[in-house]
């Protein structure tokens, strides 16, 4: 499970294209195609370079002038999602 601690980058089998305002991601495993919008892209284009995900959330709050609560909770559960996806990978700390 990804946490706050967890340094996360994206994964190689995972190729990206910019469609007008949104992101589409395919996964070369498993030929899913995946749409990005506003913040999703945003954490996604954070992600081309290993990042301390409580360092992620920090910068998403300030950029979004969002709680960090609400931001810690709600990038956690999109990063264990692509972490299911095999769309992101885990780096050495």
């Amino acid at each position: 499970m990804v946490g706050l601690d967890t340094v996360v980058v994206r994964s190689d089998a995972v190729l990206d294209a910019s469609v007008g305002d949104d992101t589409v991601l395919m996964s070369i495993e498993t030929g899913q195609y995946y749409t990005m919008k506003v913040t999703s892209r945003a954490i996604w284009e954070r992600l081309a370079t290993p990042v301390r995900v409580g360092a992620l959330c920090a910068d998403l709050a300030e950029a979004y002038q969002a709680p960090l609560e609400t931001v810690e909770a709600d990038t956690l559960a999109f990063l264990n999602y692509l972490e299911t996806q095999k769309m992101i990978e885990r780096r050495q700390q």
